[in-house]
């Protein structure tokens, strides 16, 4: 008989069986052998993963720890919240998220008709109060459309606020090559595709093999964390040890591209495929030789051919860099999250804040001779 409510911190202490029984078609994703392998590689002082079990279905969540200065960065320049900015890049945030912070834009979530009731979700919002000390909940966009919500709950809502978009890049079904691909950009953008070529001319590029990850694991975490460190706004850092598993998860296809110059690792990109759709996550660079070498572009245009040769319908790109991905022709998909705070102190102190919190504005850009419809992107 499944337990009413079920809050738990290891895969160990989870119905494995009656966990991945709640989907009618599999989830890779939500399956337990996926998320233990980001458990068994976890940053142990950043991140505690949690696995909620309902009657109604279940939920994949994370207590995370987040650097101040990150969401600061987040925070428009405004008299009114500059003290504030100053304060909040000192200090560290404890926060629950209903999600996968390495997988932003995948739901983790899987409730029966898709939503989730106000009285289940206090239930849970008290449990883990509870359980593990949260004081604050982010909520992401894909999570609050599966609430009912209710008067009590939308109080200690805060106002809804932007966070980068996912970038998608929408395959061309007539495309069988990259040069297909080519075909359908302006002449601005075949030139600006020539020179990014003409510049990474001398890179080699190679899929690693699964028994040679293992051997340059200390060369890909490096590269990984370059790119962490210089994000605007990231997460937990990605143990990349992971790799030698995922590699070995059979429900989806995942790969690793190596670029090397003279025999010497300076980037990689991996990719995950599942059902007609290739998500490229997780790149490393040396930015040594990122300008010189045309590194990104290269590894940007390398995953549409990448795409294009396995069939996919789309790619979808992490949440960073938004305009530089407009020019290869991903859009972006709008995204909304909020935050619950249960203190009424809490809220009256941080709830004016989020009204300012808002990504950097960018420029769409269209690489292609017809326009791109953008159906529900707003340019702020």
């Amino acid at each position: 008989m499944t337990k009413k409510l079920e809050i738990v911190s290891s895969i160990n202490a989870l119905n494995e069986k009656e966990w991945d029984s709640k989907f009618e078609k599999i989830n890779p994703f939500l399956n337990t052998n996926f998320l233990k392998i980001f458990e068994n590689h976890k940053s142990i002082n950043s991140i505690i993963p949690i696995y909620i079990t309902t009657k109604k279905g279940i939920c994949y969540g994370q207590l995370i720890k987040i650097d101040g200065s990150k969401i600061a960065n987040y925070l428009t320049n405004n008299r009114r919240v500059s003290f504030k900015k100053k304060k909040l890049k000192k200090i560290k945030l404890q926060l629950f998220c209903f999600g996968n912070t390495y997988l932003s834009n995948v739901p983790s979530c899987n409730f029966e008709n898709e939503r989730i009731s106000e009285e289940e979700l206090k239930t849970i919002f008290n449990t883990l109060k509870e359980k593990y000390k949260v004081k604050f909940f982010l909520l992401p966009d894909y999570f609050l459309k599966s609430l009912n919500f209710e008067k009590e709950i939308k109080k200690k809502l805060s106002p809804g606020f932007e966070i980068d978009p996912d970038m998608v890049l929408e395959l061309n079904e007539k495309w069988n090559s990259f040069e297909d691909y080519k075909k359908d950009v302006s002449s601005k953008y075949k030139k600006r595709i020539r020179g990014v070529y003409n510049k990474s001319k001398d890179l080699v590029v190679k899929e690693i093999k699964k028994s040679d990850i293992k051997s340059i694991l200390p060369e890909l975490q490096t590269l990984y964390n370059n790119v962490h460190n210089k994000s605007s706004f990231s997460g937990p850092m990605l143990n990349i040890r992971c790799y030698e598993d995922l590699a070995n998860y059979s429900i989806i296809n995942f790969c690793i591209h190596g670029y090397y110059l003279k025999e010497y690792l300076i980037g990689f990109s991996s990719e995950f495929y599942f059902e007609k759709t290739l998500y490229s996550y997780f790149i490393g660079l040396d930015y040594r030789y990122n300008k010189k070498c045309s590194l990104y572009n290269r590894i940007l245009y390398d995953s549409i051919s990448h795409g294009i040769e396995k069939k996919a319908s789309k790619i979808i790109y992490g949440r960073t860099a938004s305009e530089f991905k407009s020019t290869i022709g991903a859009v972006p998909l709008k995204s909304k999250s909020a935050l619950y705070i249960d203190s009424k102190v809490l809220r009256f102190l941080l709830y004016p804040i989020i009204k300012y919190l808002s990504p950097k504005k960018w420029k769409q850009r269209n690489p292609f001779k017809t326009k791109i419809e953008i159906t529900n992107y707003s340019s702020r």
